[in-house]
């Protein structure tokens, strides 16, 4: 069983046992398409967990008790949760259309921990490892676990937004993707896809 599935499921007392393809932590996003010289540079991402998850991370992380997060106990989540996440990607995957291979990030910035109506929210950017031309290239978002161990969903006030796109015309398509499949649970993903062209 992989490290950050090993840790979730030992935090919310399911042991080492093999965990059912099914979801155990919800998780609803916003992300935000970030352009430097109008191409595609970072993922903005905004993750809020699950009330049940929120208060078993936050009363291993807030040691203090005070329902909040200060720059220590934020380190620790980063250290010893978020970090995890990189042999996962994120659970980010990019691609452009027409293509099956993942665009990779090269690093993560900005991270930071707060919480929302009780509910832990995950703040960072995914700096791509190779910036994206928007107008040669359509391009593909979508988040999900392909383990089926965390359902994830781009939805909130604003599920995607554009910055930074100067000299671009851009809108945001969303489609079904291709069903994931687990053991005997499956689903179809979210994806939400990116066209822009130029107002020059």
């Amino acid at each position: 069983m992989q490290t950050l599935t090993i840790f979730l499921a030992a935090l919310i007392g399911l042991g080492a046992a093999p965990v059912a393809a099914h979801p155990h932590v919800w998780v609803t996003g916003e992300a935000s398409f970030q352009f430097e010289e109008a191409k595609l540079a970072r993922i903005g991402m905004t993750w809020q967990f699950d009330a049940f998850f929120s208060q078993v991370l936050g009363a291993d992380f807030d040691t203090n008790g005070d329902g909040a997060f200060d720059a220590k106990e934020t380190q620790a989540m980063k250290d010893q949760v978020f970090t995890s996440l990189k042999d996962f990607g994120y659970f980010t995957h990019l691609r452009t259309e027409g293509s099956d291979v993942e665009r990779q990030f090269e690093s993560v910035e900005n991270f930071s921990l707060r919480t929302d109506a009780g509910e832990l929210v995950f703040s960072f950017d995914l700096v791509l490892a190779e910036s994206i031309d928007p107008i040669s290239e359509t391009i593909g978002l979508s988040l999900f676990d392909p383990t089926i161990y965390v359902d994830l969903i781009l939805d909130g006030e604003k599920p995607t937004t554009i910055s930074g796109a100067d000299g671009l015309e851009c809108s945001i398509e969303y489609r079904q993707g291709n069903e994931v499949a687990n053991q005997s649970y499956f689903f179809v993903p979210q994806e939400a896809w990116l066209n822009c062209s130029s107002t020059g």
